[in-house]
């Protein structure tokens, strides 16, 4: 867990040493703490609630100078990945091969943009919920309100209690005691609010408003090239292959490990759980972000939409280290060797422009309208400033 708290801060180094805000940091959850106090924390975004960025922006405001904001976000966003590895080295969580679990989460190739920053958080934290699937039953009451607090705080940080509510009801179906029953009521109660915020809304699910016809060998093609390639080979297959290749592994590398992944041995239920959370979630982000419209992959355009997946896949690679025949193990331990090297001079994530929060933020104290640039580049914040009586 320490290993990886340091490497995931090695990933990123620049997000703690010289923190600025990401995206809807600023434009959206500091404006609206400062514009609504505590009711910001029920106030929906794209459609469903955002509960862990409100906290953390509360709690800046609260805490500290506007100087430090982006320290308090972005430290306790590492935090949460933090606890994160520590909730998964648990003895509770009955998961083998934790070691190499919990590194998927800093290995895996990607862009970087759900790694400590509050806006993507939600990417990092749906994790929780999962991995209450394979917790054990609690021991002690402290256990038992600790797990349902965890539930209900992801659980309303995001859309993904929809995905994995499922996966829990299943669960206190099969076994049928009050602990599991607890843990599917309260994520079922986040889905339904998050579901009803999404359909009282009117929120578009898909990110793509055309009318263009569903593209099946473009939709293979990014799901084969960001999951596969990208992952094992680097970005120049990506590049030199045609989409008909990247489809054909779409197909046959990822369909090939999900009905490997399902043969009947002792660790069949790890994985049936794994592959079913896979299933759910390349779907639903498939869904939402229409990449079947896309001319190219340029490597970049969506990638938290893949990053789940793409530690997903990771895990049923990792489960089969052991695996017999032990020709499955050999290129199981091969494939992640290739990953890690091929991108291991790229670990450490470039460092963006310092857009100078400190020097700039200013207005914000003085509660007075100001546009402020942060990451990524060419976003800013449209700050509108409070009202004379509470400056």
């Amino acid at each position: 867990m320490l290993g990886c708290a340091v490497l995931l801060a090695l990933r990123k180094p620049w997000a703690l040493h010289t923190p600025q805000l990401w995206a809807e940091d600023g434009s959206i959850f500091l404006t609206q703490d400062e514009e609504m106090g505590l009711r910001a924390w029920w106030q929906p975004y794209n459609g469903y609630l955002h509960l862990l960025p409100r906290l953390i922006a509360w709690i800046a405001s609260h805490t500290a100078d506007v100087a430090w904001w982006p320290a308090i976000y972005n430290g306790l966003a590492y935090a949460i990945n933090v606890a994160l590895f520590a909730r998964l080295a648990s003895r509770r969580v009955e998961l083998p091969a934790k070691a190499g679990l919990m590194l998927a989460f800093v290995l895996v190739v990607g862009t970087g943009e759900v790694l400590i920053n509050v806006t993507n958080l939600q990417w990092v934290t749906a994790f929780f919920l999962l991995l209450q699937v394979f917790t054990a039953r609690p021991e002690t009451h402290a256990q038992r309100v600790g797990d349902l607090a965890l539930l209900a705080v992801v659980g309303l940080n995001g859309p993904f209690a929809l995905l994995f509510a499922p996966l829990l009801g299943w669960r206190a179906w099969r076994e049928r005691n009050l602990d599991t029953l607890l843990a599917f009521a309260v994520l079922g109660a986040c889905a339904a609010v998050q579901g009803w915020l999404v359909t009282r809304a009117g929120a578009n699910l898909s990110l793509h408003a055309g009318t263009e016809p569903f593209r099946p060998l473009m939709a293979l093609s990014i799901t084969g090239s960001r999951l596969v390639t990208w992952t094992v080979l680097g970005p120049w297959a990506v590049r030199a292959w045609p989409f008909a290749v990247h489809a054909a592994i779409a197909v046959g590398c990822i369909g090939g490990l999900l009905a490997w992944a399902l043969r009947r041995d002792a660790r069949r239920p790890v994985r049936a759980w794994l592959v079913a959370a896979f299933c759910l979630v390349t779907a639903a982000c498939a869904y939402r972000v229409r990449a079947d419209t896309w001319q190219d992959d340029n490597l970049v355009n969506g990638d938290r939409y893949f990053y789940i997946s793409r530690v997903l896949l990771a895990w049923l690679v990792i489960l089969e280290w052991n695996a017999i025949p032990r020709a499955v193990a050999w290129g199981a331990r091969l494939l992640c060797i290739a990953g890690v090297v091929t991108h291991a001079p790229f670990f450490t994530l470039p460092a963006p422009p310092d857009y100078k929060w400190a020097e700039h933020c200013d207005p914000i104290r003085r509660g007075v309208p100001a546009n402020i640039h942060t990451l990524p580049e060419g976003w800013w914040i449209e700050y509108p400033g409070r009202s004379p009586e509470t400056r």
